[in-house]
């Protein structure tokens, strides 16, 4: 499930790649004092994108942006608050909210083909078992390419997987609780690092990359997995907006 959200620039203002934590904070202002403010060791269940198209802005110009989350009624609570409060800064850029429309990209019955692509890049973390010395491990060892795909593969799945256990029914298996993978194939794009504004005074350094997953939909489970990720996003971080997924056709352009 995920919500459109019709933006109008308020100035001009060159486009701000760091615009994850404002856009986080403007969120979670939206669920304050409901059942949603969630803050703390659990998956919150939502990611988004970065408004798009991307480019510099000039006073008034129309750009766009979407939530996703895995909670009809989470979606429900984000975009009345951001209709009837509609300024919004994706970092140094400031936005109005205009108009909201509901989406519901689902990747289609056992059978069907596609492409899922992030539109934003993937936080990934190479599991400890994977690296030659475990023991210099910590939680931000990005993943890099020489670190190879089951590391990759691995921790998007058991990312996946939290979300699968706290939203989805126990009767039906998760990503990591069947023998095929999630994705068969795929394709990586680019890999870059990226900083990102936490707060005035937070802000990392990360290690991101960027992919295209083509798929068939193998199964009712698959189904399921590949929907949950396209509500929630895949990787680490993804309530800053990281791993937001977006779903082609494979006659897109």
């Amino acid at each position: 499930m995920r919500v459109l959200f019709d933006l109008q620039a308020k100035m001009d203002a060159s486009y701000d790649s760091e615009y994850h934590g404002r856009l986080r904070a403007r969120i979670w202002d939206a669920l304050k004092d409901t059942k949603y403010d969630e803050h703390g060791d659990e998956t919150p269940g939502f990611t988004f994108s970065n408004p798009f198209p991307w480019g510099d802005l000039s006073e008034n110009d129309e750009r766009q942006f979407i939530v996703a989350s895995s909670r009809e009624e989470q979606l429900a609570h984000i975009t009345a608050d951001l209709l009837s409060n509609p300024e919004m800064h994706a970092g140094s850029m400031p936005f109005a909210v205009k108009d909201a429309q509901p989406l519901d990209p689902g990747v289609g019955p056992p059978g069907t083909e596609g492409i899922l692509e992030t539109a934003t890049g993937v936080y990934s973390v190479t599991p400890p078992k994977y690296l030659d010395n475990p023991e210099k491990h910590d939680h931000e060892t990005f993943w890099r390419p020489e670190h190879g795909m089951e590391p990759f593969f691995d921790h998007v799945e058991t990312q996946l997987q939290r979300n699968h256990d706290r939203f989805m029914p126990d009767s039906d298996p998760g990503p990591k609780e069947v023998d095929t993978p999630l994705f068969e194939s795929y394709e990586m794009l680019k890999k870059y690092w990226l900083d990102v504004q936490i707060s005035s005074g937070t802000e990392w350094t990360v290690l991101v990359s960027k992919w295209k997953f083509p798929y068939r939909v193998r199964d009712d489970h698959h189904r399921r997995h590949l929907n949950l990720a396209l509500d929630v996003g895949i990787g680490r971080r993804t309530p800053l907006g990281f791993g937001f997924l977006n779903k082609r056709t494979n006659t897109d352009d």
